[in-house]
């Protein structure tokens, strides 16, 4: 290694991209828990679906939470970018370039597409050829995650480790390039500073309006992928499972990261009761909405724990169950984003 940074550890969320942001904070000695940085990010409270619910922790505003995440005192700067052809070749230089130059600064550095593909890995140290990263990979039946990886195989979705060393190059899902397509991919590295945070409730404020503009969406393309946002989003996964179409490999994959994200909900909007003068009434309102859904994804995570076989889910009683939970789970998520847009006004 030519340059490797101390104290930069990976911290193992679902949302591995907000994970990457708490162990840059971390690095930093930063006081800032899990559920502030779920909260300020807006990932406690958005929801998204891919069409057939194939590509977990894409499509979500990632570069708008990386910006959010400055309100709070993290500086996020990169590049999140798909490209294909010549175009990606350079840009896999000059990011190669930029995460040295960051690194030998002694800021952390993060990507995605590098290990283990739709996941964010950390970048803590570089060599002759490329980087060296920690991410979900790492340990028994991982042997090897800790080689280094070749600066041009960013965003080509290579993991050095035993399980994953002989997969072929390639996006880690369609959604980016398309099924036809194998000739670029997702280009997404990032390093962060620190700078002044805003007060805490004008960050919230700004969150929650990235929050419902993403929300209310409802369906958007992405690359080549169709993705679906908010209610319209668990209708879509709704469908997945009535088609049969969702395995329950990503039935439990899906549910884990919503459940994640919801459980910091709760712990976020508890948090800000103490922190956040002048919305009491309306942050308690939120609160007890948010734990009714943790509860409902809790239920949904017991019939669908981690991990679940790459088969469609054959048992009929089991499908139905899930459909009920999750429309009983739509509903009570239309009736949290109004808690906060009732929340944002009184903010504002």
């Amino acid at each position: 290694m030519l340059k490797q940074l101390e104290r930069y550890e990976f911290t193992g969320y679902h949302a591995s991209h907000i994970g990457a942001l708490k162990s840059c904070a971390d690095y930093y000695s930063m006081d800032i828990s899990p559920a502030w940085l779920f909260g300020m990010t807006g990932q406690a409270f958005m929801m998204v679906t891919d069409e057939h619910l194939i590509s977990p922790n894409v499509g979500l505003p990632e570069e708008e939470q990386f910006t959010l995440a400055a309100n709070i005192g993290l500086r996020i700067q990169g590049r999140h970018t798909i490209q294909t052809d010549e175009a990606f070749k350079k840009q896999q230089q000059e990011v190669w370039e930029q995460a040295r130059t960051a690194l030998n600064q002694n800021k952390p550095v993060f990507a995605k597409e590098i290990g283990l593909g739709n996941e964010t890995s950390l970048v803590y140290a570089y060599g002759e050829r490329g980087y060296y990263t920690k991410s979900w990979h790492g340990g028994t039946g991982h042997e090897g995650a800790d080689q280094e990886i070749s600066w041009d195989t960013l965003g080509r979705n290579y993991c050095p480790c035993e399980q994953c060393r002989h997969r072929l190059l390639g996006p880690s899902t369609a959604a980016y390039l398309g099924k036809r397509r194998n000739d670029g991919g997702l280009l997404s590295l990032h390093w962060a500073e620190t700078e002044e945070p805003i007060s805490a409730k004008e960050a919230l404020a700004a969150a929650l309006r990235v929050v419902a503009a993403f929300n209310e969406q409802a369906e958007y393309t992405y690359g080549a992928g169709r993705f679906f946002t908010g209610a319209r989003g668990i209708e879509q996964w709704i469908n997945a499972i009535r088609s049969t179409e969702i395995t329950g490999f990503y039935m439990g994959y899906y549910t884990d990261i919503w459940l994640e994200s919801r459980h910091y909900a709760v712990q976020f909007l508890k948090e800000a009761q103490g922190r956040i003068v002048g919305a009491d009434e309306e942050l308690v309102t939120a609160h007890k909405q948010y734990e009714l859904i943790r509860q409902a994804y809790a239920k949904l995570t017991g019939l669908f724990p981690w991990m679940q076989p790459m088969q469609p889910i054959a048992d009929p009683f089991r499908r139905k169950e899930a459909i009920e939970l999750l429309s009983e789970i739509k509903l009570l998520e239309q009736d949290a984003n109004q808690a906060l847009r009732q929340l944002l006004k009184k903010l504002a």
